[in-house]
């Protein structure tokens, strides 16, 4: 090591690493790092949360809870009122990073996702992507968002857009190593031996490249020379770094994923499935000339994206010439749906944001609930049938294999904030959308032709499994452990680190990776549950022009 001081834990979140391609890259060599922790520590799949989403998945890793307990389902509230507060301000748990802070630990973090507003813990928190903006109210104390700026400037919290294989190769590689050159003038300027550190640019990579990369790779991993590989041994390359300078023998090691990938080829329309079979309704504002003018320029549009989807079909060469136009004109074609709303008198379920997840519009729940609570079960399985008996209309294979109410995923006093139901695809191939229905629908989503479109190139979107990598004294050394749960990793961080585990989480220890001689003069401990965070100085909302900005990129990114 260095000679800069060693942490007594050193944690590197690298958004969005799968299990499957970091171990093939692992065995391959292209990650001699990763490698390097795992063959002196443990490594597992960590399964992301239901469904795979960086809000509750990080949520859950960070506070030892599902999000039943924690109560993050999604990056925005799912209420109808079109309100959000942002992610840090409604967790209605600690994260062990403010925990370890009341403990008297000197704790820092750099990156990490919803950690928006930022924690006053007892070094610095400077907050991710997720914050609706740059400026000093990333971080806290102030010092540190200075001691950033003077290193690496003012940046784009998230310069990507989602499926475009074009974005800017110098933004990623910036994003690849930033979190790094950060890491070292914030540990200098800073007394911290607790840290964590996030990068985001290997789950950016995968969403603009791995259809295209997979497709050209072998046994479905993306191929050795794409973006995607690159950008996981660009990271890889940091990560050896900052543990040769920050860790030494007794520095607790670990690399975690809030979720992993894989590329999708059918794109299911659960807003226009919903549409077509009477649980949800739109309406128009007087100005657009009501119903009748909505559905005339709904009309319209439905026409040039036949004609649109004709040309890609028979005259591809044609497709590409004009896709710059196509691009620039789809946002006019689609602007009748600044003048749509949910109409909530007709709407008894809307499908929210990706990954099939369903909110029921409840009477004494929503603003406008229709849908009375005793008829909450009998609308439950109208859209479970409905779900079921959707086929792919190349093959005729069913798309889901099952409907989960949320009584089957959550546990908490905060279940029922989130999806009443989720869909589960029957293959990783299906990826379901809709719009967020607060401010209008993705563009034209609801005139597409079908509810199920085949995708080309596929897309990159997240998949259910992640990766965990531990390396500490007391670890075994090469020891690969069975699949653990998002919300293990705190339990685990905290036995490492001497503490005892709060009782009521729902993770527990990986003692799997424990020296047996260790677990046996060291049992796992527990404590009273964590205070709950305070409400002052984490509550608050969005602006409306915060809020816009937050949107913004989540729809850029594939979120929304």
């Amino acid at each position: 090591m260095a000679s800069r001081r060693a942490l007594k834990l050193l944690v590197i979140g690298i958004d969005g690493a799968d299990h499957a391609i970091t171990r093939h890259l692992m065995a391959a060599g292209m990650l001699p790092n990763l490698r390097a922790i795992a063959q002196r520590g443990a490594f597992a799949a960590l399964n992301s949360t239901v469904p795979p989403m960086t809000p509750p998945a990080w949520s859950s890793l960070m506070t030892g809870k599902n999000p039943g307990k924690h109560g993050i389902f999604d990056f925005l509230e799912m209420s109808t009122e079109g309100t959000s507060r942002p992610v840090a301000a409604r967790r209605a748990a600690l994260t062990i990073w403010e925990a370890l802070s009341l403990a008297g630990h000197r704790v820092g973090t750099f990156n990490v996702p919803t950690t928006f507003p930022p924690a006053p813990l007892s070094a610095f928190q400077f907050s991710g992507f997720d914050a609706p903006s740059f400026g000093p109210e990333l971080a806290t104390p102030e010092r540190a968002y200075s001691v950033v700026v003077d290193e690496v400037g003012e940046y784009d919290l998230s310069p990507t857009r989602l499926h475009q294989p074009e974005i800017a190769e110098d933004a990623l590689a910036f994003h690849t190593e930033m979190p790094a050159r950060a890491t070292r003038v914030l540990l200098e300027a800073f007394d911290c031996e607790v840290y964590m550190v996030s990068f985001q640019a290997v789950d950016w990579a995968q969403h603009s490249a791995l259809g295209p990369d997979t497709a050209a790779g072998e046994g479905g991993m993306p191929c050795a020379e794409g973006r995607v590989v690159r950008t996981y041994r660009n990271v890889d390359a940091h990560v050896g770094a900052l543990v040769e300078d920050y860790a030494d023998e007794q520095t607790i090691v670990a690399v975690a994923s809030d979720h992993g990938a894989r590329p999708v080829d059918r794109l299911v329309n659960l807003e226009m499935l919903f549409l077509e079979h009477g649980l949800m309704a739109y309406t128009a504002s007087e100005e657009s000339g009501g119903a009748d003018g909505l559905e005339a320029r709904r009309s319209r549009a439905r026409s040039a994206l036949n004609l649109w989807m004709g040309i890609k079909e028979r005259a591809p060469w044609l497709a590409g010439m004009l896709a710059p136009l196509a691009r620039r004109m789809r946002g006019r074609v689609a602007g009748y749906q600044k003048d749509m709303a949910v109409d909530w008198s007709r709407t008894r379920a809307v499908p929210w944001g990706a990954y099939g997840q369903i909110r029921l519009n409840v009477e004494g729940r929503e603003a406008a609930g229709s849908v009375r609570p005793s008829e909450m079960n009998a609308v439950g399985r109208e859209v479970t049938e409905l779900l079921l008996s959707l086929r792919d209309p190349e093959d005729g294979t069913q798309i889901y294999a099952e409907v989960l109410p949320s009584a089957e995923i959550y546990r908490g006093p905060h279940a029922g904030d989130g999806a009443d139901l989720v869909a589960i695809p029957r293959d990783p191939r299906y990826f379901a959308v809709s719009a967020r229905l607060r401010k209008g629908a993705m563009p034209l989503l609801d005139v597409q032709p079908t509810p199920v479109a085949v995708l080309s190139p596929p897309w990159g979107v997240h998949s259910t499994t992640g990766v965990l990598l531990v390396a500490a004294p007391n670890v075994q050394a090469g020891v690969e452990l069975p699949p653990r749960e998002m919300y293990d990793v705190t339990p685990t961080l905290l036995y490492l680190l001497g503490e005892p585990v709060p009782e009521d989480m729902d993770g527990s220890v990986a003692v799997e990776a424990i020296a047996p001689a260790h677990l046996e003069s060291h049992p796992v401990r527990t404590c009273e549950p964590w205070p709950t965070p305070e409400e002052t100085g984490r509550e608050g909302g969005y602006t409306e022009d915060e809020e816009e900005k937050v949107e913004e990129r989540l729809r850029a990114l594939g979120y929304l």
